[in-house]
Order: C-alpha cells, then sequence, then structure tokens
C-alpha cells in the first residue's frame, strides 16, 4: 500500500512532464542554486537530447538534489554528436564529467578509450542495483564481461513518418513489414505531392545506424574485428541506393543535406516539416510528437531483398567516468535515476521502455499515446530484436566516414565505386591503428 501511494505521488507531480510540458533548471541555474558548504559534493553529469528531454533530466536532477543535500549536480548537455564529441575529448583530457550517458552506438568506443571505470564492484554491493533487469538489458551495459553502463531504456531503429503530410498528399502511410521497394516507391509518390522544397526523405546514405540495419538484414555487421563486415560490392549497393533516390529527387539536394547537420529535433528538416519521414531510434516518436499537432506514425526500417529480418536492439544508459573522484556519488545517482520511482516518473521512458522491470509499472498510468505506440511497435518487433552488434575501437571516426563518403557521391565528387574505395582505404587505416 506505501508503494502504490508513492507511485500514486510521483504519478501527480510528473503527469505534465511526461506529456513534454516538464521545467527545469539549467546546468548554470542549479550551480548558483546550491550552498556551498564544505560538505558539498559536486558532480558533473553530461547527456545528449533536445529541449523536451533536457527539461525532464533537469528536473530529475533538481529532484535528486533537493532528497540528497550533499550532492550537486552541474549539468553538460547537447546534440547527440556534439556531445559525443565533447565527451571523448573530454576524457582524453582526464576532464571527463563523472557520470554521463552511452547508447549500443558508442559503448564499445568509450571503453576501448579507457573512459568509463567498471562498476561491477559497485553492482555486486548493492550501490547500483540491477536486480529487477532482465538478463539481456545487464549485458547490454557490459564489455568483455564488465559492466560498464546502468540502461535507461531499449529502442530501435524503425521510419518515423509524418501521417498528417501523408494523409494531405493523398499517400498511404507506410505499413509494418514494409521492404525497401515498397519504401522507394512511398518516397516516389509522395514527392509528387508535396510543396516545393519539401522531401519525402532526408539523405540517408550516410547514416551509420542505416548501414548497420542494412549489414544485420545482409546476415553480417559493419564491423567484423578491426575490419568492415560488408563487401565493397555491398557498400556499393548501399550508396547506389540512396543516389538513385537523389537523382529522382525524392531527398534534398547536396547542399540543404550538409547544411542540414546534425540539428536538435526543433530544427532539423522532420521538425520543420521539410520531411515527411526519416529514421530515428524508436524512442524520438514521442519526442517529435510533443513538437506538434501533426498526427505521427512508426514502421520497420525497410527490409531488403532476401534479408534476414533482423533488428539490432539500442540500449541506453549511465556510466561512471573513468577518472571520477567521487565514484559513491556518481554511483548513487545513477542508483537513483534506474531506481527511484520519483526518478522514473519524471523521466518517463524517455530513452524507450525502461529497462528496470519494476519502472515499468511506474511509467505505465503516465505514458502519452505516442509512447504506447513505441512500445507497441516495439513489442511488434520483438522476434526481430538481436544484440547490437559489436563497435570496433574507431567505430566512431569510421561512421563519421561513413557520412563523407556519402556526401562525396551526393556532390558528384566522386564516383560511388571512388568513394568506396576511398572508404575502405581510410576505414582500414582508423580501425588498424
Amino acid at each position: 500500500m506505501k508503494r502504490w501511494m508513492a507511485l500514486g505521488i510521483a504519478a501527480a507531480a510528473s503527469a505534465a512532464v511526461c506529456s513534454g510540458c516538464g521545467g527545469g533548471n539549467t546546468g548554470a541555474e542549479s550551480a548558483g542554486e546550491q550552498g556551498s558548504g564544505n560538505d558539498t559534493v559536486t558532480i558533473r553529469m553530461a547527456w545528449w537530447g533536445g529541449e523536451s528531454r533536457n527539461a525532464k533530466i533537469n528536473k530529475m536532477l533538481d529532484a535528486f538534489e533537493a532528497s540528497h543535500p550533499g550532492i550537486k549536480v552541474e549539468r553538460e548537455y547537447n546534440t547527440e554528436t556534439q556531445f559525443v564529441e565533447k565527451v571523448t575529448t573530454q576524457a582524453a583530457g582526464q576532464d571527463a564529467p563523472d557520470v554521463f550517458q552511452a547508447s549500443s552506438f558508442y559503448l564499445d568506443d568509450f571503453v576501448a578509450r579507457k573512459m568509463y571505470m567498471p562498476m561491477d564492484e559497485l553492482v555486486a554491493s548493492g550501490k547500483i542495483d540491477l536486480s529487477n533487469f532482465d538478463k539481456v538489458d545487464i549485458e547490454a551495459g557490459q564489455k568483455d564481461g564488465k559492466q560498464y553502463i546502468a540502461l535507461w531504456g531499449h529502442i530501435a531503429t524503425g521510419i518515423v513518418y509524418n501521417q498528417t503530410m501523408f494523409e494531405e498528399a493523398g499517400v498511404e502511410i507506410p505499413k509494418m513489414g514494409w521492404t525497401w521497394d515498397d519504401y522507394a516507391e512511398t518516397c516516389r509518390k509522395l514527392q509528387e505531392k508535396l510543396p516545393e522544397d519539401t522531401w519525402a526523405t532526408e539523405d540517408e546514405g550516410g547514416v551509420y545506424r542505416n548501414v548497420e540495419c542494412f549489414a544485420v538484414q545482409k546476415g553480417k555487421a559493419l564491423f567484423e574485428g578491426n575490419a568492415i563486415g560488408l563487401s565493397k560490392e555491398e557498400m556499393t549497393d548501399w550508396y547506389n541506393r540512396w543516389e538513385t533516390l537523389r537523382e529522382e529527387g525524392v531527398c534534398p539536394p547536396a547542399s540543404i543535406q550538409k547544411e542540414q547537420g546534425n540539428k536538435n529535433l526543433e530544427q532539423s528538416m522532420f521538425g520543420r516539416r521539410k520531411v515527411a519521414m526519416f529514421s530515428t531510434s524508436s524512442n524520438q516518436l514521442t519526442n517529435f510528437q510533443n513538437l506538434t499537432e501533426d498526427k505521427l506514425g512508426i514502421v520497420n526500417y525497410p527490409w531488403i531483398e532476401g534479408a534476414v529480418k533482423e533488428t539490432p536492439m539500442i540500449g541506453s544508459g549511465l556510466g561512471i567516468a573513468a577518472n571520477s573522484k567521487h565514484p559513491d556519488e556518481a554511483a548513487e545517482l545513477i542508483n537513483w535515476i534506474i531506481n527511484d520511482d520519483e526518478a522514473v516518473a519524471i523521466f518517463c521512458g524517455e530513452h524507450g521502455q525502461p529497462a528496470n522491470k519494476k519502472a515499468r509499472e511506474v511509467v505505465e498510468p503516465l505514458v502519452s499515446d505516442s509512447q504506447r505506440e513505441e512500445y507497441a511497435y516495439m513489442e511488434e518487433m520483438q522476434s526481430a530484436i538481436v544484440p547490437y552488434p559489436a563497435q570496433a575501437a574507431g567505430a566512431n571516426s569510421v561512421k563519421t566516414l561513413l557520412t563523407t563518403e556519402n556526401e562525396a557521391i551526393a556532390f558528384k565528387q566522386m564516383s560511388t565505386e571512388q568513394a568506396v574505395d576511398d572508404f575502405f582505404q581510410q576505414s582500414g587505416q582508423i580501425l588498424n591503428r
């Protein structure tokens, strides 16, 4: 009874946040509000996200500081790509935040760079409690048998689409189970009906998550050890698919796509209604839905011809910096974030369905319609979900190279064959340093 009363209080306090209307202080504001007594420990936490996520995490950290008066949390956040670049640089200079985010995309590289400390002893002692986590979610935070992050939640790549734009264009919305041919044909039909300077999809030939989906469907992985797992013929096939779509005008010209860069949700082309669909993590459905009155939806990333119908699971969580001077306080923060009912209610499944099974009970009465759709998508994809393939040391540099080569093709600076040759040459140097 006490537990359910606590859940009710947390739910009432957090309903506004779960619908994307949360507040919260910025890092600069919070740093000035706490006392500066000698017994106060200051730790830093860093993450990536848009305004909605930032508001939720700031509110959550405000609540943590209120219930842990001896710990102050300074906050650092940015867009995903900028976050990764910054935290990697900070770690190289022994100045990484005490607690910082990682996902399946970055964990291998962060561990290879010795950016995290193992948290096995903290887990064994109960300081970080993973007892309510499924094995798959615990192992998603491990590398070489050691625990490096505790998961917030799990998600999978999908195609998020603007149903309202489809309806305005008179084009049938995508259906689960669709193929690459269906996807390409849908792009063509949409483009005929869309307004000027609006496109069916972004140019995603250089998006690593999509290349990884392509590789998994081929029964392979982007990285195999310190080599590229796809053949030159397969990479040529991949880049040519996008070159065809560019030539058909269903995605933005190279100059516009490059200018788009790594904008946050609000400034993205999808957020500004400049494209009707794009690939992203399933949890982004809710984040984008909070920005618009248009109806959005999500379907699987298109299956290619003869595909192995599998999709990598993406885990997202928090770890402790190898150079942290306050690992106990950092562990206390992480444990509170993943296990405390108030924290769970405020965060409300922002990184997908919570990895903590008891946390799912907390968010169940709080989630929005779009989150229910997101969770339904994950349930429907369950039979296709596989662990995320291992990422080689230097993987982030190779992922950047994927974009560089795609841009070279788009700007007509290289043929597809030249770009693929260059990709294999440069990636080989990166992966064998």
